[in-house]
Order: structure tokens, then C-alpha cells, then sequence
């Protein structure tokens, strides 16, 4: 297996020796396999392990080979057709220490505008990651870092440059904390967990690994309706109560996890909730408009 003594983070400098965060280390620039490639990153989105060629729309990251992110990704990319594999279209280059070279992509919340966005397509992103979860859970692997900075969205523009991207389709990126499990959802008991974005409930440090993934995804959700409508009280009660459900009612179980569903029930809900919107959306259309005439003087 190949080390990771002369890994990432490669760092850049300033003249004086301080650290130059946002800059791109010789190490990247000469790279033989970017070289190749006419591939030239301007600056770091992530100091010392990922970097940016704006020219290209590009994303290079240096893989620490400490983690399982190249082993995951190795098991992954060959599959990139089925339609539940929501990574990041992607290829690793090994010309020297093994890189990731992917699209650039957008913030999720470039899809979802405050205010103006229909209520439908809050529901397909989270649908669309729910599923992107499932996958990986079928595959005994566990994200470990679902959060907004991890799951990113093409634009139609991005379409043009990269012909592999699906517009406003959504992607999970940065493979760092994942495990590959030997049981899958159901009898995998709880493990230690590694540093990760979100705060766990009731300072937990071991968690059944799926039902984490469950969990962070029903935060995340929390985060997208935030973003998505300021008023807590005028997002649809179903969208509340589906978000409450996936985030649970934690008691710190060390074996399975039962305080939250899996991801294949979350992703069959949430699929259910969509299918039946258009009909709940004329509910709530009537209701307001009849609270209106009500309430006029």
C-alpha cells in the first residue's frame, strides 16, 4: 500500500517563511501528471491539500493515503453511471503521489434561493442526497462528514466545460473521514467518531457510523431550510416533521443504532413526500388563501 510520509499537507511560502495560505506549493505546479494535462492551479481552496485552476474549473487534491479516501474513491468511480452514485465525476491521477482531479462546483445553496425557490426542488435536493447516502451505505461505506461544505451542485453552466456534470444535480464530495465497514446499516454497531464537521448530540464521541450519516443529513437538511425560508412557521409542517425525524431522539446507543431511520427508509420517505407535494402544495395554496379572507377585517 502506498505512504503517506511525503503526503499532503504540501505547503506554500512566503518569502519570509510565514506560510502562504491561499498559494500552490512547487510540488503541485511540477507535478508530472497535471503537467501533462496542461493543468495549472492558481490557488488553494484548502491550504496545503486542495487547489484551483480557475482557467480549467478544476479541483486538485493532494489524497492522504493515511485515510481510505483513495480506496473508496478507487471502488467508487468505476461505478459512476448508476444513477444513485452521487460522487463527484472524477479521475485519480498516480504519475507521482496520487491526486483527485474533479470538477469545480458550486455551494448547494446556489440552487436554493431564499424566498423564491418552489418548495419542490428543496424536496428533490433532498432527495437527491438521501439517495447519494443510501448508495454508499449499500456499499458498507460511511461518510462520516455530511455537512454544507461536503455536499456541492453543478450549474448548466458548469455543463459546457465538464459534459459529464448533470445541471443542478447535487454531489458529495471529500471522502477524508469515510470508513469502509465490514457490516452493513442494521448490524454495524457503534464506532469512535473521527473530528467531523458537525457537533454530535450530548458530546457523543462513538456512534453507530450509518445512523451518523442519517443524523448529519437530517442537520444539513435543518441548514438548506434555513437558508431556503427565514420563518420558521412558513415551512411546510411535513418538511419540519421530516427533518425532526431524521435527526431523532439520540440515547447514545453502543450497538445499532434504532434512534433515527436508515438511509434507505429516508430516501423511500422523502421519495413519497415529492410524489404527493403537488397535491399537499394545493392544500396549503386554499388553506392560506381561506386564513387570509378570514383574518381581513
Amino acid at each position: 500500500m502506498p505512504s503517506n510520509e511525503d503526503g499532503p499537507p504540501w505547503l506554500a511560502f512566503n518569502p519570509d517563511g510565514s506560510i502562504h495560505f491561499g498559494g500552490v506549493p512547487e510540488r503541485i505546479l511540477c507535478h508530472p501528471g497535471l503537467q501533462k494535462r496542461g493543468i495549472i492551479p492558481v490557488d488553494a481552496v484548502k491550504p496545503g491539500v486542495a487547489f484551483r485552476s480557475v482557467k480549467d474549473k478544476i479541483i486538485v487534491k493532494a489524497l492522504n493515503l493515511d485515510t481510505e479516501e483513495l480506496q473508496i474513491y478507487e471502488r467508487l468511480i468505476p461505478d459512476l453511471a448508476t444513477p444513485a452514485n452521487h460522487i463527484v465525476p472524477c479521475e485519480i491521477d498516480r504519475e507521482e503521489h496520487p491526486l483527485l482531479i474533479m470538477p469545480m462546483l458550486w455551494d448547494i445553496t446556489s440552487i436554493i434561493f431564499a424566498n423564491h425557490t418552489p418548495h419542490s426542488r428543496l424536496l428533490r435536493v433532498f432527495y437527491e442526497l438521501a439517495e447519494g447516502v443510501e448508495y454508499l451505505h449499500r456499499s458498507n461505506i460511511a461518510h462520516m462528514d455530511i455537512c454544507y461544505d461536503n455536499a456541492m451542485v453543478a450549474l448548466p453552466q458548469d455543463v459546457p466545460i465538464h459534459p459529464e456534470l448533470v445541471p443542478r444535480r447535487v454531489y458529495l464530495i471529500d471522502f477524508d473521514s469515510a470508513r469502509q465497514l465490514n457490516l452493513g446499516p442494521g448490524v454495524q454497531p457503534a464506532i469512535d467518531l473521527p473530528p467531523t464537521q458537525a457537533k454530535p448530540p450530548a458530546g457523543l464521541t462513538y456512534f453507530d457510523p450509518y445512523s451518523w450519516d442519517v443524523y448529519c443529513l437530517g442537520k444539513l437538511f435543518e441548514l438548506i431550510t434555513d437558508c431556503w425560508c427565514k420563518d420558521p412557521q412558513k415551512v411546510p409542517w411535513i418538511t419540519r416533521w421530516y427533518i425532526r425525524w431524521l435527526i431523532g431522539n439520540e440515547r447514545g446507543c453502543r450497538g445499532v443504532c434504532h434512534c433515527r431511520p436508515t438511509s434507505t427508509t429516508a430516501r423511500q420517505v422523502i421519495g413519497a413526500i415529492r410524489f404527493v407535494w403537488p397535491v399537499l402544495e394545493i392544500y396549503y395554496k386554499v388553506s392560506s388563501k381561506i386564513s387570509k379572507l378570514l383574518s381581513s377585517p
